[in-house]
């Protein structure tokens, strides 16, 4: 991520980048300054599965519907007009009674409570009762036998007020450059919202594979170092060579200097575009105080490490580091967030069969 920087320290990115766009998850509404913004609830499965169809190449893209959890009610796309509908549940329990136990979405139990209310003031009910629960809607109303029979035969949905048309013509949202962009589908947004986080798998993928080079050529540097030691190539026990002749010698017995294996680190897209915008400037390479600190990683290193396990050790993870670093290395970015996306789904489905 691009972090934004304050009184010359590090601080939050620009903007987050999750495995999905949450945006159409948890939907936003709200108004600003000549704009206002309302995007519903979407099925996270749904916004999964259209990422995946993007990533395999699909010609046809599966649809992201509006979604609200533990929503029972019904819900229908009015494309005509820009909008969904919901409708809440009611249900005949006698012959002069019904129940209701949903809501339409964006209806509160106590805004419907208050209708009830109005209804009642207005001889439409006799009276009703509440039953809710901290998750489940409740009420329970009674009317005349006769006027129960008429709703039944015709709109009763529209006379309780339990059907609410949601606009989707005002998804208004910020765009990456911090530009404010209406949407005219989910989809667009899923659309605007996949090279953003493809290309961030691309530096995922490419601080994975330096940061896995560097390790692996550390610790191939070590166990050598150990072996050179071991066998009396380099000695450091009798005290006869200085610092500076030692760091001729290791030079020219090949091992890599702290700039070699910096340079690794530093080999990825991230590292570079960072440098790059601070207008790094490294040090000269022939500075006295810097090639005395060369090989510091190899001769500060504990005695305690001069052992063959220590060797073994340092061997099989350069070994393991390089079998991982083959393996990203032919994994591509879309392979890395399919990878995600299959986390993530196990979770969500996990998560609604409980």
């Amino acid at each position: 991520m691009n972090h934004k920087e304050e009184d010359g320290q590090m601080i939050e990115p620009e903007y987050f980048c999750p495995v999905i766009p949450l945006l159409l998850v948890n939907g936003c509404q709200g108004i600003g300054t000549g704009w206002s913004t309302y995007i519903p609830q979407h099925d996270p499965l749904h916004v999964l599965n259209y990422i995946r169809a993007k990533l395999d190449e699909k010609k046809r893209l599966p649809t992201i519907k509006p979604w609200v959890k533990d929503f029972k009610g019904d819900m229908t796309i009015d494309n005509s007009r820009g909008s969904y509908i919901t409708e809440g549940i009611i249900t005949p329990t006698s012959s002069s009674s019904v129940s209701i136990t949903e809501l339409p979405i964006g209806v509160w139990t106590n805004d419907y409570k208050n209708s009830l209310v109005k209804m009642m003031q207005k001889a439409e009910i006799k009276s009703f009762s509440e039953n809710h629960t901290t998750t489940s809607v409740s009420f329970e109303v009674k009317l005349n036998t006769s006027k129960l029979q008429r709703l039944l035969k015709g709109d009763i949905q529209k006379t309780f007020k339990l059907r609410n048309s949601l606009s989707t013509r005002n998804m208004h949202a910020f765009t990456t450059d911090m530009t404010i962009a209406r949407y005219s589908s989910p989809m667009e947004i899923a659309d605007a919202f996949f090279p953003v986080r493809l290309d961030l798998y691309a530096d995922r993928k490419s601080v994975l594979e330096s940061n896995m080079e560097y390790s692996a050529t550390l610790m191939r540097n070590k166990a050598r170092f150990i072996e050179e030691v071991s066998a009396n190539n380099i000695d450091l026990l009798h005290g006869r060579k200085s610092k500076d002749a030692t760091n001729d010698l290791l030079e020219e017995m090949g091992f890599s200097t702290h700039s070699d294996l910096d340079a690794i680190k530093m080999n990825n897209t991230v590292a570079k575009r960072i440098a790059e915008a601070r207008d790094l400037v490294v040090d000269d390479e022939d500075s006295p105080n810097v090639l005395t600190k060369e090989f510091d990683y190899l001769l500060n290193m504990p005695l305690s490490s001069l052992t063959s396990e220590k060797i073994d050790s340092l061997k099989d993870t350069a070994s393991n580091t390089d079998a991982e670093l083959v393996k990203i290395k032919n994994t591509s970015p879309s392979d890395l967030w399919r990878s995600d996306l299959d986390k993530l789904e196990a979770h969500l489905l996990k998560m609604s069969s409980k």
